[in-house]
């Protein structure tokens, strides 16, 4: 504190309204100090425009234009601004004091943000970028260092709107783009007119960022990052972060797209989109399709192709050839009765496509019931063999032992099969063996739930694959899925004034 040289003369034009603490940092549109208000007993954030930008009118007017425009925002999710003042030269405003920390600070120093606290944390900025937008403010300087994480709750809550556009004009000053270049939407590198969608790109990036721990465009200076934004396909979010869940992943990237009527068209659907990444319920059509595959699956095809081979064998041999026409129909009908498991299956595959879900919503589903499945299972029976099945099993071992040291004793000593009693022995011990290994096998199965291991390898594996691509035949994309990523014009002209905050 002692060496700010802004203190003296700053408190004394905050005095009898605010003491000074501790310098919180230090921003593109001012420096952040921490204070109490001593009116109220609480404490505050202070922020102040430099004296030697306070005296320029455009830096000025922008820099109230900000408060203004915050003020204006009452919601959990946005950091409200209390009060705003002008003394000598020393304008700044007061606003809530958020105890925590900032995104951005966040993964630079602990790395990436895990999938569901980043995706809770996303929704709550989008939803608070949706109330911005429905009362006509845009951010337009969307970032990790823009948004704050408070320590008591682990809310996030956006601050800065130094930049926001009100109303429906365009950019603040032709020819001139304002914003972080790492986290501009193409519309804005271009300086064209921008809408909330363009936050939603930004929230994008941010999510990128902090699922991966990396930015999907990065260069040597702010103008090639800003010409990789407009020309450049972004990167996948799965091809640097494998173990984001897909739907989650897909919804990143769908926000990243560079056409904005590809993006979500507002804050709330892509809050919902976040919200419904990660919800661990599937929906009503993969849940029934679920259902329904518990019956068809590996062993459906399986016998379905044994019907196919069989059937006909059958029909030939019962069929002389003197008639061909009956052997080629009976041929006919048992290939169509053998094809009816695989027509049965790629119906449903199809209808389940229809109602706008794919092979990764599906394989998502099975995967949590197969885990819920094993929690329960655990519970229930422990994560392990129990008493009852590892004393089963010697009892099998025990009795194939006898069993075969029976068959032994016969061949060394022909004559102990005469005598009574051996027989019904060697029967008793293999009957008990047989008995024991198929409990054994019962309890088990009943413990792991092999038949949902087997399905979720059958969807997962080449013929689920199959399936789904014979059932996707001639359908037509859902409208309003998929993230077209239609480039604009590559050209990016020079374009002065870039703010790195």
């Amino acid at each position: 504190m002692t060496a700010d040289p802004l203190l003296p003369d700053l408190q004394r034009a905050l005095a009898g309204r605010y003491v000074l603490e501790r310098r919180l940092g230090r921003g593109g549109m001012g420096v952040v100090y921490l204070a109490r208000e001593l009116r109220l007993d609480r404490r505050v954030a202070i922020k102040l425009l430099p004296p030697e930008r306070a005296v320029q009118p455009a830096a000025r007017e922008r820099f109230l234009r900000e408060a203004r425009t915050a003020a204006q925002l009452s919601h959990p999710g946005i950091v409200p601004i209390f009060a705003v003042h002008e003394v000598s030269d020393f304008v700044y405003f007061a606003m809530a004091y958020v105890d925590g920390d900032t995104l951005g600070r966040r993964v630079r120093q602990r790395g990436p943000v895990p999938y569901d606290t980043a995706a809770r944390l996303l929704e709550e900025v989008a939803r608070a970028l949706a109330y911005a937008h429905d009362r006509g403010v845009v951010h337009r300087d969307v970032k990790p260092d823009n948004i704050l994480l408070d320590l008591a709750t682990g809310r996030a809550l956006v601050s800065d709107f130094g930049i926001a556009r009100v109303g429906s004009g365009v950019t603040t000053e032709p020819q001139r783009v304002v914003g972080t270049a790492e986290f501009m939407s193409p519309e804005q590198v271009l300086g064209e007119r921008v809408d909330p969608r363009s936050d939603l790109y930004s929230l994008g990036v941010v999510g990128f960022f902090a699922l991966s721990g990396e930015l999907p465009f990065v260069g040597p200076d702010d103008m090639t990052v800003l010409a990789r934004h407009v020309s450049d396909p972004p990167p996948p979010l799965a091809s640097v972060a494998p173990g984001v869940p897909p739907r989650l992943a897909e919804t990143i990237d769908r926000c990243l797209a560079k056409d904005p009527g590809a993006r979500f068209p507002n804050g709330e659907a892509l809050a919902a989109a976040l919200a419904a990444a990660l919800d661990r319920r599937a929906a009503v059509a993969v849940r029934a399709f679920v259902t329904e595959a518990r019956h068809l699956s590996t062993s459906a095809l399986l016998y379905g192709a044994f019907a196919a081979v069989a059937l006909p064998l059958l029909a030939l041999r019962l069929v002389g050839p003197e008639e061909p026409r009956a052997r080629a129909a009976i041929v006919a009908a048992a290939a169509a009765i053998a094809a009816v498991p695989l027509v049965v299956m790629v119906a449903r595959v199809r209808r389940l496509r229809k109602a706008g879900y794919g092979r990764a919503e599906l394989i998502d589903a099975l995967r949590a019931e197969l885990s819920h499945r094993r929690e329960e299972l655990a519970f229930l029976y422990g994560d392990g063999p129990s008493r009852l099945e590892r004393a089963l099993r010697r009892l099998c071992y025990v009795c194939v032992a006898a069993a075969g040291g029976i068959v032994l004793a016969l061949e060394r000593l022909p004559g102990l099969a005469g005598v009574l009693g051996v027989s019904t022995l060697f029967g008793v011990t293999t009957a008990t063996a047989l008995l024991a290994a198929v409990v054994a096998r019962a309890r088990t199965e009943h413990r792991t739930d092999p038949k949902a291991e087997r399905r979720l390898r059958f969807w997962t594996g080449p013929l689920g694959a199959w399936l789904f691509t014979l059932a996707g035949l001639r359908l037509t994309p859902r409208d309003g899925t998929g993230a077209s990523a239609a480039a604009l014009s590559p050209a990016v002209t020079p374009v002065p004034g870039v703010r790195d905050a």
